[in-house]
């Protein structure tokens, strides 16, 4: 096997990377969790041309019966369904480490959506989804400045980079060969990654312990923070409504509240971590 095609191998059987060699197959995860697979590339004159998915003989038939394109146990996958996996996380990265969100660009993000409460007044006919969508919209802010800012602080400081390796769930169970450690060097950068972007910034105790054990730093308290994001959830997943089937109201009164405490909270971040 090539050193290309054992380094895809490698980092796509990472658990952050099955969902998309699912798609690829067309099974879910829990299903591919059942199959054993390796790739195998398809090369012309020593130039990668595609790949092929090979599954194992004993793969239950049920599930490879699903399976479209499937011919004696393989599945052709075309170059750039691969490379795209990578070439996306890296676009991602770019776009957040090449503007840097500082505290003013925060700050001015929710004043414009303060200033978007005020086009309409309340019993205005659209009032009622407007206040509903600039409240997501103040959430999200939020979620974003907590991702762009860990991003861009784990890739500039090489300490918190290798605090992250060493603290985050996803590497303690990860075991390889000394053979592979050129392999598993090569495929780091490119997991860490994937692992941060893929990271939901709303799960605020899960953020909290990333941003503790990496920074070094306690996060503020975030009670009130996650009172907002559970009206959130109800307005994103559940139309508007609790999971009694009660119809939330966004008043111009709790914009007004969101914005104070996800200000007060980000602002006391931006403290302990000497950001500006």
């Amino acid at each position: 096997m090539s050193e290309q095609v054992n380094y895809i191998n490698v980092l796509l059987h990472g658990k952050e990377y099955t969902s998309h060699v699912a798609k690829l197959l067309g099974l879910t995860e829990e299903k591919l969790e059942k199959i054993n697979w390796k790739i195998t590339i398809d090369d012309e004159w020593g130039k990668p041309t595609g790949y092929t998915i090979e599954l194992s003989n004993n793969s239950p038939e049920d599930i490879l019966s699903t399976i479209p394109r499937l011919e004696y146990n393989r599945v052709n996958v075309y170059i750039g369904d691969i490379e795209a996996i990578f070439h996306d996380v890296e676009q991602q990265f770019n776009a957040i480490t090449e503007s840097k969100t500082g505290l003013k660009t925060f700050v001015e993000e929710l004043n414009k959506l303060k200033e978007l409460s005020l086009l309409q007044s309340e019993g205005d006919k659209l009032k009622k989804i407007l206040n509903r969508q600039i409240f997501i919209g103040i959430i999200g802010t939020m979620e974003v400045f907590l991702s762009d800012t860990f991003m861009n602080l784990v890739f500039d400081n090489p300490t918190y980079y290798q605090n992250f390796i060493s603290t985050h769930p996803e590497f303690k169970n990860r075991k390889f060969e000394l053979r592979e450690i050129f392999e598993q060097q090569r495929q780091l950068e490119t997991i860490v990654k994937k692992i941060i972007l893929d990271t939901l910034y709303h799960n605020l105790p899960t953020v909290s312990n990333m941003y503790r054990d990496t920074l070094k730093i306690e996060f503020p308290e975030f009670r009130s923070i996650s009172k907002h994001v559970f009206i959130r959830h109800d307005l994103v997943h559940r139309n508007g409504k609790t999971k009694e089937g009660i119809e939330v109201d966004i008043s111009d009164s709790q914009i007004d509240e969101v914005i104070k405490d996800v200000n007060e909270f980000i602002t006391s971040l931006c403290a302990k971590l000497n950001i500006e």
